[in-house]
């Protein structure tokens, strides 16, 4: 903005200063011309009066005594010259009815035989034109003037009119451009401002969109950028606080098996224990190091699933019904261990779904393993698929209907106790709702105390 000013007032004193230059330049001409047209006319008609006079007076007075030829000279100069000129004979006034002063001698001395004429300022503040002739014999001198006071005045009236009007044509003009070209840039500065807000960190400012022009059209992809900004900084901002609150939850998951292990591991170096209870304690430290290997395992894949975002996603045609056989088969010695079996039902049997397949295995065998984990010896799963969803279903304890909302929390587990017994670490379904989400779908779960869950993906 303070470019923009600078700029402004530079071209704008220079155009004010030239304008100004050639209207007093033209003025001037103006005058000057006018003033050489008077001294011309004058100069002519004094010329034409003086000659006249001069041949009126050809022999007529000559004969006379010299009082007699003044006053013969004198009332003929009277008639052809009249007010506007003087006569004299040498340095003697014959005639003289004119209303100003002026000093004769200077007169004479500075007209001499000047062809243009004297210009001459009086004391009364007149500007008068001067012409000397030297006639009649030598014998007498007539003085011409003309008053070209009014010519003066009228030009510099002129001036001072056209100068005013000027100024104020120039201030008004003046205004309507920096208006108009304030106008224009004004959005430039906002656009500046904005920016600097958007650099700080004020990611949810936006800039009005004025008119439909090249800088409305800037000022708009301004604020589509604004937008995709705040997007991936929200993305982002969420993204590290979900990873933040995961290694919250991790190190307080990691806290109890480590204190035991410790515990454990002293407990074997410092005292002599019993055959039995030697086993015991290193089955437990094998146990709880197990748990935590499987723990890094799920906090590496659920934080990769945060980062990679799906554009990483490599979707592609899959034959469900093969897929379903697969996570059966892959399951099929976790399910002989607690004697479950698993159903899978499939509608229509060339049924295909857009998805990549590799996440889509890790989420379906984390709903399989979370099913075998809450069911009992000799129970049923179900995997059912059709063109509108795909459910996992058990036979096991159910979710309470007040936990039913968190389960899909990281680290949330609705039986601590038995989940830790059973090697879970409550990653789970948090691994699945984000499989889910990446693929644009959502998890659903029903579920009753002692009948069983089924959730739904759709």
């Amino acid at each position: 903005m303070k470019l923009f000013k600078k700029l402004f007032l530079q071209i704008f004193l220079a155009f004010l200063v030239l304008s100004q230059a050639v209207f007093f330049y033209l003025l001037y001409e103006s005058r000057r011309q006018a003033v050489e047209s008077i001294q011309h006319y004058e100069k002519l008609s004094f010329q034409g009066k003086t000659g006249e006079l001069a041949q009126k007076l050809r022999g007529m007075y000559e004969t006379e005594e010299q009082e007699i030829q003044d006053r013969i000279v004198a009332s003929a100069f009277r008639q052809y010259v009249g007010s506007q000129g003087i006569l004299y004979r040498g340095t003697k006034e014959l005639f003289n009815i004119s209303a100003y002063e002026y000093e004769v001698e200077d007169v004479f001395k500075r007209t001499g035989d000047r062809e243009n004429g004297l210009l001459l300022k009086t004391g009364e503040r007149r500007l008068l034109l001067f012409w000397d002739m030297l006639t009649f014999g030598k014998n007498y001198r007539v003085l011409y003037y003309k008053d070209i006071t009014e010519v003066y005045q009228r030009f510099d009236k002129l001036f001072l009119e056209g100068l005013l009007f000027t100024v104020g044509a120039l201030l008004f003009i003046g205004a309507f451009l920096f208006h108009g070209i304030y106008r224009t840039i004004r959005p430039l500065v906002e656009l500046k401002k904005t920016a600097a807000l958007l650099a700080d960190g004020n990611y949810g400012i936006r800039m009005p969109v004025r008119g439909k022009d090249e800088i409305a059209e800037l000022t708009e992809s301004f604020n589509q950028m604004a937008e995709k900004i705040e997007e991936h900084v929200e993305k982002l901002s969420t993204v590290n606080e979900t990873q933040r609150q995961l290694l919250g939850s991790l190190a307080h998951e990691l806290k109890t098996p480590m204190t035991a292990i410790i515990g454990y591991a002293d407990t074997l170096l410092t005292l002599r224990l019993s055959e039995r209870r030697r086993e015991q304690a290193l089955h437990y430290i094998g146990d709880e190091c197990r748990r935590l290997s499987r723990l890094s395992v799920k906090m590496l894949e659920l934080t990769g699933l945060y980062e990679m975002g799906e554009s990483t996603i490599e979707k592609k045609e899959v034959e469900v019904l093969p897929f379903l056989e697969k996570v059966k088969e892959l399951t099929f010695w976790r399910l002989q261990e607690k004697k479950l079996s698993l159903e899978i039902f499939c509608t229509p049997e060339d049924l295909t779904k857009t998805m990549d397949q590799d996440l889509m295995m890790s989420l379906v065998m984390n709903l399989v393993d979370n099913a075998v984990k809450a069911s009992k010896e000799g129970r049923k799963i179900w995997i059912r698929a059709d063109e509108r969803e795909l459910s996992v279903r058990d036979e096991g304890k159910g979710i309470p209907l007040e936990d039913l909302a968190r389960v899909t929390e990281a680290f949330y587990m609705v039986d601590k106790a038995r989940a830790r017994s059973a090697g879970s670490v409550g990653l789970g379904l948090a691994i699945c709702e984000e499989i889910a989400m990446l693929h644009g779908a959502r998890l659903s779960l029903e579920s009753e105390e002692g009948k069983g869950t089924c959730v739904h993906l759709f």
